[in-house]
């Protein structure tokens, strides 16, 4: 088995302050998340569940699934800086979820804060490259499961080197606590320096696909998850309630009811002008009269059916997990 090494070499290089580098000492699960979700349980991260955790805060399945359309999405470019994402009114929101770094939309940008453990080498060079599990026997497909994790991980950090380029970029993500407080920025200098060292090429050939395309705008991610690949289903939960379903829709009904007033009433004048007579006006007047009362009725009764179909939809899911937890959790009840 290769071991690969970190985008980044001494850890005195990386972090030079004595909190940081004191961490050095410590077990590695010390500086992991304090608790991780397998299976809707929650677990504490030890150092036999490294590679869970790493899985949970590295998750780009959502997006691996529609990879063939993010060109729709966003520009295969490095994401812009932080001070762009502010200039333009963005507001940055944390989110933990890898597959909601970098997508805006709304006024809004989700950035999953970087983790202390990718900058520690002992992350890579041992957890990363399965040094810490040789003495174990080697799993079918562990190889390429860790070599995943390695694109995911240089991804993520290749990303951050594009978003904190200057000192202002780096004041703004510690304001938003993106960063170990305990990171200088000399040290993030020297840290982006050596993940820059090598040919760009050969960089993006390790990192993983997502991290080729920069911001992805999440009105479009929605739309190709609705009509794509799941139907009438959203990237992101739209509606948080079933009155906020009807209201959204509703309003999109009465604003195009609005416009067929328009029409029909500029309709109805040209009828008394010498339109009248155009036999190719009426034509079109009285189909569009017709539509005018059918297409409303039509789109309500489209709302309607949406509303069952999610509705239902929701109802199976619910009831499917609630029989699933029923089942994990009635061992410890016995």
């Amino acid at each position: 088995m290769t071991f690969d090494m970190p985008p980044f070499h001494l850890v005195s290089a990386v972090l030079d302050t004595p909190a940081v580098t004191s961490i050095i000492s410590q077990e590695f699960a010390n500086i992991l998340p304090a608790s991780i979700r397998v299976d809707a349980t929650l677990t504490v991260p030890d150092s036999k569940s490294v590679l869970e955790c790493i899985d949970t805060e590295t998750d780009l399945e959502r997006l691996d699934k529609v990879h063939q359309h993010l060109w729709l999405t966003g520009r295969p470019m490095p994401p812009r800086p932080l001070h762009y994402q502010r200039s333009v009114g963005r507001e940055i929101v944390i989110s933990e979820r890898m597959d909601m770094r970098l997508v805006w939309g709304d006024g809004r940008i989700y950035i999953k804060p970087l983790p202390r453990f990718f900058l520690e080498p002992c992350f890579w060079t041992a957890d990363l490259s399965g040094r810490s599990r040789l003495q174990q026997k080697d799993t079918a497909g562990e190889d390429e499961r860790l070599e995943e994790y390695r694109r995911r991980a240089r991804g993520f950090l290749y990303t951050y080197a594009a978003m904190v380029a200057s000192e202002s970029d780096f004041r703004i993500a510690r304001d938003h606590h993106l960063l170990p407080e305990d990171l200088e920025w000399q040290a993030w200098r020297k840290l982006v320096a050596q993940l820059l060292s090598s040919e760009p090429t050969a960089m993006y050939a390790s990192m993983h696909r997502r991290f080729l395309y920069g911001e992805l705008r999440l009105s479009r991610l929605n739309k190709i998850y609705f009509y794509w690949e799941t139907p009438l289903a959203n990237y992101t939960a739209m509606f948080n309630q079933y009155g906020s379903f009807f209201r959204h829709n509703l309003g999109l009904l009465v604003s195009s009811i609005g416009y067929v007033v328009v029409v029909l009433t500029a309709m109805q004048v040209g009828l008394a002008t010498d339109l009248k007579d155009n036999q190719a006006f009426q034509s079109a007047s009285y189909g569009f009269a017709i539509f005018a009362i059918l297409g409303p009725l039509a789109a309500l009764g489209l709302i309607v059916v949406a509303f069952f179909y999610l509705f239902i939809n929701n109802w199976i899911a619910t009831v499917a997990f609630g029989k699933k937890r029923e089942k994990a959790l009635r061992p410890l009840r016995d």
